[in-house]
């Protein structure tokens, strides 16, 4: 494949990737390779977002005024990098607010990244998954300029910003993001919520499907089975938003959600 050819279908990419992409007939050498890369970085046709990772220039500008797509941008900086929380609301179009950090799944030992002003932030998967080999269960593909990123599917997503609404912008943004959602898959949903083997996430699930049942036509056998995994001593739905018990999920939910505040604006 030709330089061009690539940065054309490669907005953002790994040296691995341009590597593989250009050396695929044995004609580049590593040397070759990191020799072009320099080449084009000089002249401004891409520019470095760290080590091995790379975008490109708009037509007619250069890498130094040319703007970036920051979720491709995540989903490139670790070799198993999966969009999550509130970037994964963005991927799937959901997300209420502008986010000046961007997350991402990750088993590897990665440091957060800082570029143009927005901080990039690996995510451990949770413990629960890790343990059964599970980390990037129920992920998906989305397509940004014509280039596949991954990310946690939908349903994964719900349940990922009700656990950690600290990485989904907070937990009056993240109510607001999902009950802008149109449709789940409530069995993989389910599905996904006893993997996690967590009696306060279960609640929180519960409280938010019942929240919306007429929206997203959930069973009362469904809630009873949530309602079944709850934790048996009252928990808060988030510490730092305090709130009042609601006895039925043993959680402490604040006024704003119980009544009807964080809806989306639709």
């Amino acid at each position: 494949m030709k330089a061009f050819d690539f940065f054309m279908a490669h907005p953002v990419f790994t040296r691995d990737e341009s590597a593989s992409a250009l050396g695929a007939r044995g004609r580049h050498s590593a040397g070759t390779v990191d020799s072009h890369l320099g080449r084009y970085l000089r002249s401004g046709r891409i520019g470095r977002v760290k080590r091995g990772v790379f975008f490109v220039a708009g037509p007619g500008e250069t890498a130094s005024k040319s703007p970036v797509d920051f979720l491709l941008v995540a989903s490139r900086l670790a070799p198993d990098a999966v969009l999550s929380h509130h970037s994964a609301l963005e991927a799937h179009g959901y997300a209420q607010s502008v986010y000046e950090r961007f997350l991402f799944l990750t088993e590897r030992k990665s440091k957060p990244v800082t570029f143009r002003g927005r901080t990039f932030v690996p995510v451990s998967p949770p413990a629960a998954l890790r343990r059964k080999g599970l980390s990037f269960v129920l992920t998906t593909e989305v397509e940004r300029r014509r280039l596949l990123c991954r990310v946690t599917a939908l349903e994964r997503t719900v349940v990922d910003a009700l656990d950690r609404p600290d990485l989904t912008g907070g937990l009056e943004e993240a109510w607001r993001s999902l009950s802008a959602v149109p449709l789940l898959d409530l069995p993989r949903l389910l599905d996904y919520v006893r993997l996690r083997s967590h009696a306060t996430l279960a609640a929180k699930v519960g409280l938010f499907l019942e929240r919306h049942q007429k929206q997203f036509g959930v069973k009362a056998s469904l809630l009873d089975e949530l309602r079944s995994l709850r934790p048996r001593q009252p928990h808060y739905l988030d510490r730092s938003a305090g709130g009042r018990l609601v006895r039925s999920w043993n959680l402490i939910v604040p006024p704003a959600i119980l009544e009807g505040e964080w809806e989306a604006v639709r």
